[in-house]
């Protein structure tokens, strides 16, 4: 069986090719979906707070 650099090369080339885009789009989305995942967090946590506050509030009355 032969060895063929140039398969060796393109297999490489195709590697290199989907690991650059990976990270690419990876950025992208990070960037773009940062802010939304944030402020979500955020009403999360403040929704879980008000549940508390308003469950804790209820056992003392």
């Amino acid at each position: 069986m032969d060895f063929n650099p140039h398969v060796l090369l393109l297999f490489a080339n195709a590697f290199l090719t989907t690991a650059l885009s990976v990270v690419v789009v990876g950025a992208i989305l990070i960037r773009e979906y940062r802010p939304t995942i944030r402020r979500l967090k955020k009403e999360q946590a403040e929704t879980k707070i008000r549940l508390t506050t308003t469950a804790s509030s209820d056992v003392g009355q």
